[in-house]
């Protein structure tokens, strides 16, 4: 059975829903070659316990297969690589001894992006230790493995105001609200313990990572009714010297938080310097990277208005926050299961490739 429903057609497509069909001979082989390795290593297990097993690799290596085909269709030739085959062991291994199709999906996923790695790197040896780490953990880990990925490693694309961020946050995040309210201090230690994360003495607050990726939409804005009309060019001109003095420029707009303040026309460093290059201002960019940070939001506000905006996910924040999570970073092998699970739980919506984050 396909675990994820995702028919796709056309003409240099094959669709794959029920069972693999028409693949070709090299799919045909992958499958044989996936199965015999498995039966090779279980084949002393009882009758019955081996039938049931058997069935669940079948399963697995169905579904693996089909995303395969989808996400990396070219990588089906490393499935004769022996680290591959080792890898698709343990996945099938780690599916027929539980049976859980939560791990078994996040297992597909962590094995496509390591069947398409080859070459013994961070990556593949991560994605590696992932497979066999996943098995050892349980819903409320992988939520707290997700929510630290979203909380402290992704940057959304396409966001142009503050509710736009506590959406995509709420689409990926709420689904796990179930799973991360049964989180406790000692799951947080036993993540630590497997190398899924690492715990410091300082933290960074849900706020303060919202306010560095996104500068320009939890900003105040600013008053420029008394600001002076002149740069010196020092890292002393303010942000209303600098916004005063751009006024009227591309570089500039009025705040969205306020209409009767000004900002910086850009939500982040990256954006500023596109905007900058394009305009013909990039002799501004350092004076006006300084404005874009320079009057924050209250923290305090970002994480009331997340709060309303979705309730589910202010629980998810209160969790976090009593857990010592903002202590805590996800490893490579924490970010692989992270995003794996971010994956699962969003059917797909989230479907940014891993090698932003580890390659």
């Amino acid at each position: 059975m396909i675990w994820r429903q995702k028919q796709r057609g056309g003409d240099s497509s094959t669709n794959i829903q029920a069972q693999i069909v028409q693949y070709g001979v090299s799919y045909v082989d992958a499958k044989q070659i996936a199965m015999d390795v498995f039966n090779d290593n279980f084949a002393k297990l009882s009758q019955n316990a081996h039938r049931v097993a058997v069935e669940r690799a079948d399963e697995l290596t169905l579904n693996y297969l089909s995303e395969l085909h989808d996400r990396e269709p070219k990588a089906i030739e490393n499935i004769e690589d022996p680290g591959v085959q080792s890898d698709i062991l343990e996945a099938q291994s780690g599916f027929a001894k539980s049976g859980d199709r939560d791990l078994g999906e996040i297992l597909v996923d962590i094995l496509v992006d390591r069947t398409a790695r080859k070459e013994r790197n961070t990556a593949s040896l991560a994605l590696s230790a992932a497979l066999s780490t996943a098995q050892r953990l349980t819903g409320a880990h992988f939520a707290a493995l997700s929510a630290l990925f979203v909380f402290k490693q992704l940057r959304m694309l396409g966001v142009g105001r503050p509710e736009q961020v506590y959406e995509r946050t709420s689409q990926y995040l709420g689904p796990i609200r179930d799973e991360i309210l049964s989180l406790s201090q000692s799951d947080v230690e036993y993540l630590a313990a497997l190398g899924c994360i690492t715990i410091s003495m300082g933290s960074i607050s849900i706020h303060e990572t919202m306010q560095r990726t996104y500068p320009g939409l939890f900003c105040e804005g600013v008053d420029i009714s008394s600001a002076p009309n002149e740069l010196s060019g020092a890292p002393e001109d303010g942000p209303e010297s600098v916004i005063n003095m751009l006024k009227g420029t591309p570089a500039v707009t009025r705040s969205l938080r306020d209409p009767t303040r000004l900002q910086v026309a850009a939500v982040d460093e990256e954006g500023l310097h596109k905007l900058l290059e394009d305009n013909g201002l990039l002799e501004r960019e350092e004076v006006l990277r300084r404005a874009l940070t320079a009057r924050p939001v209250n923290g305090d506000v970002i994480m009331a208005e997340l709060a309303a905006y979705n309730p589910r996910l202010g629980e998810v924040v209160e969790v976090y926050n009593s857990k010592s999570l903002p202590n805590c970073s996800n490893t490579a092998i924490g970010t692989a299961i992270g995003h794996a699970n971010l994956r699962k739980v969003t059917s797909g919506a989230f479907s940014s490739a891993l090698d932003v984050w580890i390659s």
